[in-house]
């Protein structure tokens, strides 16, 4: 073999390679951090919070509920971009709603505050 033919055969296995590596990334979920807080800036363990899309409109439909943790956190992950209701609750007391936009291959974070 020549020079051309093993600098051929290179670039064509170079850029294969690209191509396939490329192809096959994946693109990361976004994820939504909720902290939620009392009326003390303290955190709250065992509050419901609820991420949804019942405020948009059709097809799609997106549900996520989760209970906070010690840190008052809960942790979400999402595979499409979305723009969500916030919903916390612990008992009887209701927080204020809110919505969170998630984008994927980033984490929004949003603070729930019970008044």
């Amino acid at each position: 073999m020549n020079n051309k033919s093993i600098l051929l055969i290179a670039f064509v296995i170079g850029i294969f390679s690209v191509l396939v590596s490329t192809s096959c990334n994946k693109e990361k979920p976004g994820k939504a951090v909720i902290t939620v807080l009392d009326s003390l800036n303290q955190p709250v363990y065992g509050a419901t919070v609820n991420l949804n899309s019942d405020n948009n409109p059709e097809p799609g439909i997106v549900k996520d509920k989760k209970v906070s943790d010690n840190n008052g956190k809960t942790y979400h992950e999402f595979p499409l971009e979305c723009i969500l209701q916030v919903e916390v609750s612990k008992g009887i007391l209701e927080a204020p709603k809110s919505n969170i936009h998630i984008i994927p291959g980033e984490t929004a974070e949003l603070t729930i505050k019970f008044k």
